[in-house]
């Protein structure tokens, strides 16, 4: 996930180079979205910064966080060009 913001209580994976550092959920975000803390159920609570090349990678099915485009296959002709979004 680019915008951290967004995971505030989701279950996360923290990677660098491509290598998984911490697993846990997310319990805190700076405002800016650079910096987040992850209460891992090993490691305790953890800070991580996107300045230090770490990604975070949600690890749960949530609505908001993977879409995908379709085209409406159940439209008439005068509205065919018309596509929706729809959760993966």
């Amino acid at each position: 996930m680019k915008d951290w913001r967004t995971l505030v209580g989701a279950n996360v994976q923290i990677r660098q180079d491509r290598t998984v550092i911490c697993s846990g959920i997310v319990d805190t975000v700076t405002e800016d979205g650079q910096i987040l803390w992850v209460q891992s159920p090993v490691e305790g609570r953890r800070l991580f910064e996107k300045t230090e090349l770490y990604q975070a990678w949600a690890t749960e099915e949530c609505a908001g966080f993977h879409y995908k485009v379709s085209r409406n296959e159940e439209v008439s002709i005068a509205s065919s060009d018309r596509l929706e979004l729809q959760p993966a």
